[in-house]
């Protein structure tokens, strides 16, 4: 039983490490990508050397096969000249002799074959063979061969002998020497005709080394290696050079723009000479100042508004609260006037509670942009006060036809301050019940270890998403059909938004025009903390609205939990 469990523990062993070495590639595989997404120096870098690999390995295989090739055929040329005269030479000594004797004959090829070995020359054996297909003589001689440990007549090929005995001239066909220590030596092979008085026609075969001109090449590739190496390296080093210069400036307009970016309206790059970077750096110091002026104009502007809108609403509220106090008490009275006088009475009393709202709100915001604001928390359910602020609100959903359903789950306790977190979903649940257009209003509260989420959802006419943009801005208002009824300052939601973010929470609006809108409140449990947001922020989808009876029913069961 030992052997199958070593087998599966190796089986298991190998896997785990063809694993680990998949995730290491993979790993390796990501760091590239990242580096050559996030680089340019690192693109233009490859890009130059794999050109300067491409263009450096293709001139080098030109250079070195046409050297090869020079080199081969002056070699071969050489060496057939060269046997050109050996087998002249021989042919005239078998025919100095009309008639010759066999032996004769045989001390002459002996003496020829072995004068055709001089490795000095590159001539490492020779052979002489009878040509195939003649008919036997008693004057034929015995084949000689070199001593040499070049076997000559291993290397002739049939086609080289064919080649011979058909044309009568000199063939030659190239092949690689055995040598003693292992490898091959490249050779030609050279053979002619030759004919011998009584003895009948013979083929004449020499070998040629180009062991020689076989390390000459060997020698220039180390050359052109070499070279090539270092090309690609002086390449390589100037590519870096190069790029340093021209990309420093880049990173440099990148930093101060980044700075420029974070209100650093005093960055400048310096200039230097008068080229192409320096131009650049005049346009950027030009775009700069240009920057700066703006924005301190605009923020002097702004203070000036501030400081104005301030002044207007603190000095306003003496007299606002007197004339308000003087129209309370002729909407007090107002039974005794005239019915003329009445319906003005009451009229003036709703415009005075409008101004005064008004007022508070820019107050509110004075404080907001002085930064005067500060929090007073403790723990609060917002359960609590999100059922708090329906039943404030039924009044309005009653005379509109509206349902609100409120549901809740989770741990709603959060460090809160009450009156502003009341103050933010009042305004949520007043404007969906505002644009509602009759269908119901979901109303949700989730609490999780981290935060705690109310989502205010109506189904009236929604919102496009350039609206949801800016319907927190000051004074911002939508087209007609999401101008409320009840009237409003147009800064409610403004106020509501800054309260989320006095908590270190967020208020956010999504919809689709015709469809319905989303308003979501993020508070942290801890006002500062980060957090994970119980509930996402998505537009409306077209849904049907429950029935009455059903709406009713859940949002009794919701608020008795």
């Amino acid at each position: 039983m030992t052997a199958p469990l070593d087998e599966e523990t190796e089986s298991a062993q190998g896997t785990s490490a063809g694993h680990r070495i998949f995730e290491r590639l993979s790993h390796a595989i990501d760091q590239i990508q990242v580096v050559w997404a996030s680089s340019l120096r690192a693109r233009l870098i490859a890009f130059i050397l794999v050109g300067g690999i491409v263009g450096v390995g293709l001139t080098s295989i030109i250079i070195t096969t046409q050297i090869r090739s020079a080199v081969f055929n002056q070699a071969a040329q050489s060496s057939i000249k060269q046997f050109t005269s050996e087998a002249g030479i021989a042919q005239e000594r078998f025919s100095a002799s009309a008639s010759p004797t066999t032996g004769q004959a045989q001390q002459v090829a002996n003496q020829l074959v072995s004068s055709m070995y001089d490795p000095s020359r590159g001539l490492v054996g020779a052979v002489l063979l009878r040509t195939v297909d003649q008919a036997a003589t008693p004057a034929q001689i015995i084949e000689p061969a070199t001593a040499s440990a070049t076997k000559v007549r291993l290397l002739v090929s049939r086609d080289l002998r064919n080649e011979v005995s058909t044309s009568g001239k000199i063939a030659w066909q190239s092949v690689a020497v055995p040598k003693e220590n292992g490898g091959d030596i490249p050779a030609i092979v050279v053979g002619t005709s030759i004919q011998i008085p009584n003895s009948g026609s013979y083929e004449l075969y020499a070998v040629y080394s180009l062991e020689s001109q076989q390390e000459l090449l060997t020698t220039t590739n180390k050359v052109l290696s070499i070279a090539a190496i270092a090309m690609l390296t002086m390449v390589l080093f100037f590519t870096v050079l190069v790029l340093r210069m021209l990309l420093r400036p880049i990173q440099e307009v990148s930093k101060n723009a980044r700075q420029l970016s974070e209100g650093e309206f005093d960055t400048r790059m310096k200039v230097k000479g008068t080229d192409e970077f320096a131009d650049l750096a005049l346009s950027f110091n030009q775009m700069a100042s240009s920057l700066e002026h703006q924005f301190n104009r605009l923020e002097r502007m702004s203070e000036l508004q501030t400081n104005f809108v301030s002044a207007v609403s603190h000095e306003l509220r003496s007299p606002v609260t007197t004339i308000r106090m003087a129209g309370q008490l002729i909407y007090d009275k107002r039974e005794e006037l005239s019915s003329s006088l009445k319906r003005s009475a009451e009229l003036q009393h709703a415009q005075l509670i409008n101004l005064d709202t008004m007022l508070t709100d820019l107050l509110e915001i004075s404080r907001y942009d002085a930064g005067a604001m500060t929090l007073a928390t403790e723990p609060t359910d917002l359960r609590d006060i999100v059922n708090h602020v329906i039943d404030i609100a039924q009044p309005l959903a009653h005379d509109n036809g509206i349902d609100v359903i409120f549901t809740a789950d989770g741990d709603t306790v959060a460090e809160v301050e009450a009156r502003r977190v009341e103050r933010i979903v009042r305004n949520l649940v007043v404007n969906a019940l505002e644009h509602a257009d009759g269908a119901p209003v979901f109303v949700h509260v989730r609490g999780t270890e981290s935060a705690v989420a109310v989502s205010v959802v109506d189904y009236g006419v929604g919102l496009t998403p350039e609206q949801a943009e800016h319907v927190f801005d000051r004074f911002w208002r939508a087209d007609s059909s999401r101008v409320r009824k009840t009237g409003g300052t147009g800064l409610g939601l403004t106020i509501a938004r800054e309260d989320a973010l006095l908590h270190g929470g967020l208020l956010e609006a999504a919809g689709e025009l015709g469809v319905g809108s989303m308003f979501l409140l993020t508070l942290p449990k801890t006002p500062g903390q980060t957090f994970v947001k119980p509930i996402e922020l998505l537009a409306p989808e077209p849904a049907v609205a429950l029935l009455p009876e059903e709406t009713s029913a859940e949002s009794e069961e919701s608020r008795e939990s």
